[in-house]
This record gives C-alpha cells, sequence and structure tokens, in this order.
C-alpha cells in the first residue's frame, strides 16, 4: 500500500478500489441522481448520460447527518482508475 509523503495531509487524499492513494484534487466531479438506496451508506447513481455508479457518503456528510434519498441530485467524486466507484461529496436537493 502506498502511503502519502509527509509534506501532505493525510486528509487529501482517498484510498481507491486498489487501495492506492489518490490525491483529491485528482477526482473527477460528476453531477447525477440517486435512484436506489443500498445498505450501508451505499447508493445507485444515475448520471444524465445514463451512467451508473455506485456511490457510498462522504464522511463529512456522515458526520453532519445530510440526508440522501432517491431522487436527490448529486455530486459524486470518481477516481480516474476505476469509474464506476465513487462518493457523494454534496447533494443538491
Amino acid at each position: 500500500m502506498n502511503l502519502p509523503s509527509s509534506s501532505r495531509c493525510a486528509s487529501n487524499f482517498w484510498s481507491d478500489a486498489e487501495g492506492s492513494f489518490v490525491a483529491r484534487d485528482d477526482l473527477i466531479q460528476i453531477q447525477g441522481k440517486v435512484v436506489e438506496a443500498l445498505a450501508g451508506g451505499h447508493f445507485r447513481v444515475e448520471n444524465d448520460q445514463g451512467h451508473s455508479f455506485l456511490a457510498r457518503i462522504s464522511g463529512r456528510l456522515r458526520r453532519f447527518h445530510i440526508k440522501v434519498v432517491p431522487g436527490d441530485r448529486v455530486t459524486i467524486a470518481v477516481s480516474p482508475y476505476d469509474l464506476s466507484h465513487g462518493f457523494i461529496v454534496y447533494r443538491s436537493s
């Protein structure tokens, strides 16, 4: 597992599916609509072009008890290495 260098804060990194760390600046932001709520804070999100993503709630939304329900417009951050998974970083409504 590659750990981030000590010169950068660990909160600026996100561990992707392979276990390697990706800088938060390198993540792709995608707008979509929550289609289905799954167990454990996971959601099925579909963007305007019809692509489907498995997204989980980010720590900040979980910390402040932001509720996400099917039908909400959300912004998800997706790693450039795995475009099928991401996490929800913003809920529009």
